[in-house]
């Protein structure tokens, strides 16, 4: 059965995957208005208030580093214009949806999304083109989405999984190709999909354990960098539960440019943000 299928199968019989926020999809589709004024994408926001307030929460976190409190979503619109806050309104969606899921996962995912913006904004992926940072914290913190789907719908086998990748010696998702015949890349992209994400963004989720999962060679490299800031994750201490330190292809360096020197500034500023990691995670509880 090939991998679609398997997929296919599974969220016909076992799995429901999540609907994004009804405000979210609204604000994507509005952002392919270029007419779209501030004032509108503020009261859209503004309408939800539980997602407002969340979203206004992490903006006014020290992750962001703002020198004044911003007291409102229109305010934070006009102060860090549409795109900004379309990321960080995904960010606390899926913060939302990261609830059910258990606190060592979700510190991974948060870390994940701190080493990518580490590394958007140190310089050092030369050979490639480097998005936000806001928009590099959600591909860091949505790449491991699928486990936590795993956790909520089939608890026994991903328990299975779990305990199979206790040893260290086999990557979680080799070993949930292998016992559920899917594995939580594939499944978070799937997702990504469902929620109307960038093609970019559900390509670098399902190709950031092998790149030849990305649909298209131009992917590869948002792919790659998913994969470095993982790898640099498990470095920090900041692993993924059970999960084996990732593998870095060579490959991976190519696309991105990115030397064993030039990971270490980042590695440092990933664990100079300890603190952010945890104020976020709280954030999401």
């Amino acid at each position: 059965m090939s991998d679609n299928a398997e997929i296919d199968y599974l969220l016909e019989e076992v799995i429901t995957l999540p609907s994004m926020s009804q405000t979210v999809m609204h604000l994507t589709e509005m952002m392919n208005d270029p007419e779209v004024s501030l004032a509108d994408v503020g009261k859209l926001i503004s309408s939800d208030p539980s997602l407002a307030l969340k979203t206004l929460r992490i903006v006014n976190s020290a992750f962001h580093g703002l020198r004044e409190t911003v007291t409102s979503v229109e305010h934070a619109v006009t102060l860090l214009g549409i795109k900004v806050v379309r990321n960080l309104v995904l960010t606390a969606a899926v913060f939302d949806q990261f609830q059910n899921g258990e606190e060592a996962l979700l510190r991974h995912s948060v870390s994940c999304g701190v080493a990518m913006r580490a590394l958007g904004e140190s310089g050092v992926a030369t050979n490639m083109t480097i998005k936000q940072p806001d928009e590099l914290f959600v591909y860091g913190l949505l790449h491991d989405v699928g486990k936590i789907i795993f956790q909520e719908y089939m608890p026994t086998e991903y328990g299975e999984v779990r305990e199979r990748c206790s040893s260290g010696e086999i990557s979680s998702y080799l070993a949930e190709t292998e016992l559920i015949g899917v594995d939580h890349a594939a499944l978070g992209a799937r997702l990504a999909v469902k929620w109307k994400l960038s093609d970019a963004l559900a390509n670098a989720i399902q190709g950031h354990h092998d790149f030849s999962q990305c649909e298209a060679a131009e992917y590869r490299d948002q792919a790659a960098l998913l994969c470095i800031a993982d790898y640099i994750c498990h470095s920090a201490g900041l692993a993924s539960p059970d999960d084996a330190t990732p593998v870095v292809p060579e490959e991976a360096w190519e696309l991105t440019g990115i030397t064993s020197a030039g990971i270490l500034p980042v590695l440092e500023k990933v664990f100079s943000s300890l603190g952010d990691v945890d104020e976020l995670v709280e954030l999401a509880s």
